[in-house]
């Protein structure tokens, strides 16, 4: 079968290569997939270069997750059948034509679901539910401050936020980005690099800070994010796109009952992948109501996978990279 996998090469612009590599054997408590479609993350991006969880020059299969048909079950698969059409993080990477899912991580597609847009949403739009629903427990009439709102994440983020009542703010570093936070209905935009972020949130919030704020930066956003903060405000640390860690004193944190949460949905997948199921179930039953928009910037073929990480690398696209096996 063809896959691509990490050749990654800083000085060629080189990221994956497509190679012909032998099927996986299918495990007992797996599901064969046949994938018609992939996406790609930043996350993707960090461990081909070897700064997420890989070792630069390693060849695997990068992918997080996949949407396709099911050809084969193992011996201890009971809840999906041979020609389902299904979404799932693979065990070994989703840039292959043929990929093994654990059955706790397959997730059905409902009808009126392309593979393109299944794919493009699953990974994004977990992160973004259990955010708000299980971390967040954002409340009517809250503020809440978005770092990166024009990510694939914060566009989701913003949209969910809106259904539950909540004031949202959203930063932003392109005036492009700007404009779709705001065709995705954010109440206040803030661009980054020409206003005070923390000036714009207290302004928004007469002084008092915003109740919850997503951060996926980290460094000095992070550390600004706990600035910005309302007494008894939470932050949500869900990545580290800055490549650099944030740092915060207690003493910031107790006088004024702010906290502090970390969130990984790879560790859920790994420590209790069942908790995602009913996430998995709700992103995809907003996508069939057209409840929720799920922004595609890219469609490729295999064969260009090369060129989608290129894209990655691009800090102003706006929309899901997806890799097409169809």
């Amino acid at each position: 079968m063809k896959a691509a996998l990490s050749q990654y090469k800083r000085d060629k612009n080189q990221y994956v290569v497509l190679k012909d590599i032998p099927i996986p054997e299918l495990q007992k408590n797996e599901v064969f997939i046949n994938v018609q479609a992939a996406s790609l993350n930043y996350a993707d991006l960090l461990a081909v270069k070897g700064e997420y969880h890989a070792v630069e020059g390693r060849h695997f299969i990068p992918g997080f997750d996949c949407a396709g048909i099911v050809t084969d079950i193992g011996a201890d698969v009971d809840n999906v059948r041979v020609g389902d059409r299904v979404a799932g993080f693979p065990s070994g990477g989703a840039l292959a034509e043929y990929v093994g899912v654990h059955k706790d991580l397959v997730y059905p597609i409902p009808e009126g679901i392309s593979y393109a847009l299944a794919a493009a949403s699953l990974s994004i739009g977990i992160t973004a539910y259990e955010l708000v629903y299980k971390i967040a427990d954002i409340q009517k009439g809250q503020t809440a401050l978005i770092h990166a709102a024009a990510s694939s994440v914060g566009l989701i983020l913003i949209q969910l936020l809106k259904r539950e009542g909540a004031t949202v703010i959203g930063t932003a570093g392109s005036t492009d980005k700007i404009k779709i936070m705001q065709e995705h209905e954010v109440d206040h935009a803030v661009f980054y690099k020409k206003k005070d972020v923390e000036a714009e949130v207290l302004k928004v919030t007469h002084n008092t800070g915003a109740d919850v704020i997503f951060d996926s930066i980290g460094g000095v956003v992070f550390e600004q994010s706990i600035k910005c903060a309302a007494p008894f405000g939470k932050v949500i640390t869900y990545g580290h796109a800055s490549g650099k860690p944030g740092q915060v004193c207690s003493t910031d944190l107790h006088s004024v009952s702010k906290s502090i949460i970390g969130y990984s949905s790879g560790q859920r997948q790994k420590e209790c992948p069942r908790s995602l199921y009913g996430s998995a179930e709700k992103i995809m039953e907003l996508l069939q109501k057209e409840k929720l928009r799920v922004l595609i910037g890219k469609e490729l073929p295999l064969s260009a996978a090369d060129k989608g990480f290129q894209l990655l690398e691009d800090r102003n696209r706006i929309g899901k990279i997806i890799i097409s096996f169809e």
